[in-house]
């Protein structure tokens, strides 16, 4: 029955295009066959490294670089949309395969390891999630993890996605995932995040300030993003942002100060960016494909979220951050359930619900330099076991194991 409940849950996510890729899967596999032959003939294991179809900028990057810089003996290839704004920026280390080709589909098939910051990873989710789940195609899949789980993700349990390895960045959250999750516990390693290693610890840029949330999946998923009877401009969400990135104190304060906040939404999230418009030119909307997030965190002198996973990156930065949940109840019912993780005892700065007192905290902080109180900082010491410039190494590494 509750295989039953699976399939019926995940039809509604079906295109055409995704029954059509079965005719796609069908004639690629001999392909791979044959090619995974050839590769097991020369003992040359074929590693598959992915993030979202246009990216190169997550944790997959990031060990991707690291291992074509200090593995180059590894076969190892990468799958992006080469018309992605971030392809030049891989394209420089080589064996890059175009996303969703069929080039992409044998080497998905043909893989010893298939290695995403997604849970999908692959050339068309709905298939491969059918098939994997269900026991149809046997892979070893390495979850690297989008950012730090600190909620109680049923959607990323071992029934629901039977990953081969799965990443953790932290202490608590490896316990956490390795207790809750149903994955053996050999599955689970905490070996930091690859992307870690690209932060810089106390860099930025003492006049920029970043609003970074996450998304609504009542919102921004496409099956049940607003049905035609609701309006973006009416939801909750809307309206507490726009109102936010248009308060005249906080506005007023930006510019005699010459500040900048970035507003950048999650990418969920980011089709709706055009209705969002601020009276000050101190306040720019950002796109994912006009920007490093990365880069734009370690620029970055404080951060105003509210759920999202990205604050991790930047406490881990030991830089100040602010949690404005006006939609925390919602948020719970709705989306995710909390974990291991409590902001209010756990999180590294104030949580908020009121526009008035995230202004005022906003102002406190850059009057006082961006200054992280003592009690903060003492969690984030405490959260994060490994502060060096190896979580890529750890993550090949334990990666290593599954073949050898």
């Amino acid at each position: 029955m509750k295989v039953l409940e699976k399939i019926k849950d995940s039809w509604k996510y079906v295109k055409l295009k995704d029954i059509l890729s079965i005719f796609v899967f069908v004639f690629a596999l001999p392909f791979a066959l044959i090619f995974k032959l050839i590769n097991k003939i020369k003992h040359r294991p074929l590693w598959l490294i992915c993030e979202s179809p246009d990216t190169a900028r997550d944790n997959g990057y990031h060990l991707y670089k690291y291992i074509k810089l200090n593995h180059p003996e590894c076969f190892c290839y990468y799958a992006i949309d080469k018309k992605g704004s971030d392809y030049k920026k891989i394209e420089q280390y080589g064996n890059i395969i175009q996303y969703y080709s069929f080039k992409h589909w044998i080497y998905y098939l043909a893989a010893d390891l298939n290695i995403s910051s997604q849970k999908a990873g692959n050339p068309n989710a709905p298939l491969f999630y059918f098939l994997q789940v269900f026991g149809f195609w046997k892979n070893k899949r390495v979850f690297l993890q989008h950012g730090i789980t600190e909620n109680d993700l049923k959607w990323l349990y071992n029934e629901n996605c039977k990953f081969s390895l799965f990443i953790c960045g932290a202490k608590k959250e490896y316990e956490f995932i390795k207790d809750n999750f149903g994955y053996p516990e050999e599955k689970v390693v905490y070996t930091g995040l690859a992307r870690y290693d690209g932060l810089e610890r106390g860099k930025n840029n003492r006049k920029q300030i970043l609003l970074m949330p996450t998304w609504r999946n009542w919102i921004g998923r496409e099956v049940n993003a607003l049905n035609k009877s609701i309006e973006f401009t009416e939801t909750l969400y809307f309206k507490t942002y726009f109102s936010l990135i248009n308060n005249k104190k906080l506005i007023s304060y930006l510019e005699k100060n010459d500040i900048v906040l970035y507003f950048y939404p999650h990418l969920n999230m980011q089709k709706f960016i055009s209705h969002f418009k601020s009276k000050s030119p101190n306040v720019k909307m950002v796109l994912n494909k006009d920007i490093d997030i990365q880069k734009l965190l370690v620029e970055s002198s404080l951060m105003i979220s509210d759920f999202s996973s990205v604050c991790m990156d930047f406490a881990y930065m030991r830089k100040p951050i602010i949690y404005y949940q006006f939609d925390k109840r919602e948020f719970r019912e709705q989306q995710y359930s909390e974990g291991y993780f409590s902001y209010e005892r756990d999180g590294f700065g104030p949580v908020f619900e009121k526009e008035d007192q995230v202004v005022d905290k906003i102002i406190e902080y850059i009057s006082n330099n961006y200054k992280i109180e003592d009690d903060y900082l003492k969690k984030i010491n405490s959260f994060f076991e490994y502060n060096d410039k190896e979580n890529c190494k750890r993550n090949y590494e334990a990666i290593l194991k599954l073949i050898y």
